[in-house]
């Protein structure tokens, strides 16, 4: 089969266009302008001969008939792509080729956990190698992860949030709304709803999966934020805002380090979360058990991480 009216890059543009409904956010989550994610799905249409998207300025865009069908049959051509490169996966040629798996893991569990134990890992397992992706800000990563075929992967989630198969729950994380003790003053904590929802918010990005988790909780919990004061795509660097004193925000308390965050503190609770692990089902091999195990591991087994058992909220060591 050849000569196909699409290329792999313009069926994503289409994809995220349909899960955000937005070009702005489509380019940031894809990393590229505006202008080639409008012209991408330009070539699509022009090459199947019919309009996916309905545009209309100042509007959200929105599937026609058409775009409906041709996106529920894209899920399929993911699963059948994802079939076939599995067995790349599971059944590498010969003995002496390295073995590549592609892992998604949250920057910071990657930065703080995974990166600094992986030259052990390496020289123990010198014929496998683990390409690390990031999920974006703008996309659930149990929907990132199956829908770009990963290997394996190591996040976060709301504990209310359902998991595709292949996802395994390893344990609770607290989040809450943190900020400087100063907020805390003359008044015991935790915070009332009411007191929490004068302070002044730095939220996720505008429009992000991230920004409608947190507003979903506090909603959930009776909190109405009457002032946000900005909006920071970067978990750390929201953690230093947060120990400045500046604002108050809803983060997850492995993000906030005693050793960098000593102001810091939990000002309300909100939702456990859960550190999450997943393996492609059709992922087999001694080779790939030795990854899991390691990507597992080095988060669940690492002292400095504040994992609760998820029972009576307090931490399992």
């Amino acid at each position: 089969m050849h000569g196909l009216p699409f290329t792999l890059r313009q069926l994503e543009v289409f994809e995220r266009l349909c899960e955000l409904r937005s070009f702005r956010l489509a380019s940031e989550n894809l990393g590229i302008s505006q202008a080639s994610v409008s012209n991408q799905l330009k070539a699509l249409e022009d090459q199947m001969g019919m309009r996916l998207l309905i545009r209309e300025s100042g509007k959200r865009p929105q599937l026609t008939p058409a775009g409906a069908a041709f996106l529920a049959d894209l899920g399929e051509f993911w699963k059948a792509a994802e079939a076939l490169a599995a067995h790349r996966r599971s059944t590498p040629l010969g003995g002496n080729e390295t073995l590549h798996l592609r892992v998604m893991a949250g920057t910071y569990l990657l930065k703080d956990y995974v990166r600094p134990k992986l030259a052990g890992f390496f020289d123990a397992h010198p014929k496998l190698m683990l390409d690390f992706y990031s999920p974006g800000m703008n996309e659930p990563p149990h929907q990132a992860i199956v829908r770009e075929s990963f290997d394996l992967g190591l996040f976060q989630d709301n504990a209310h949030t359902p998991l595709p198969a292949g996802c395994r729950r390893l344990t609770h994380v607290r989040s809450g709304v943190y900020g400087h003790r100063k907020f805390a003053e003359g008044a015991s904590l935790p915070l009332t709803a009411e007191e929490v929802s004068k302070l002044p918010f730095l939220l996720p990005s505008a429009g992000s999966y991230y920004e409608g988790q947190a507003l979903e909780m506090l909603a959930r919990h009776g909190v109405k934020p009457a002032r946000i004061i900005g909006r920071m795509p970067y978990f750390d660097v929201m953690s230093s805002m947060l120990d400045g004193g500046s604002c108050v925000g809803v983060t997850l308390q492995p993000l906030v380090d005693p050793d960098k965050h000593a102001n810091t503190v939990l000002l309300f609770p909100l939702d456990d979360w859960q550190l999450t692990s997943y393996r492609n089902p059709r992922l087999e091999g001694a080779q790939a058990d030795a990854a899991e195990a390691f990507l597992v591991s080095s988060v669940i087994d690492d002292p400095a991480y504040p994992r609760l058992n998820g029972k009576n909220g307090k931490r399992d060591r």
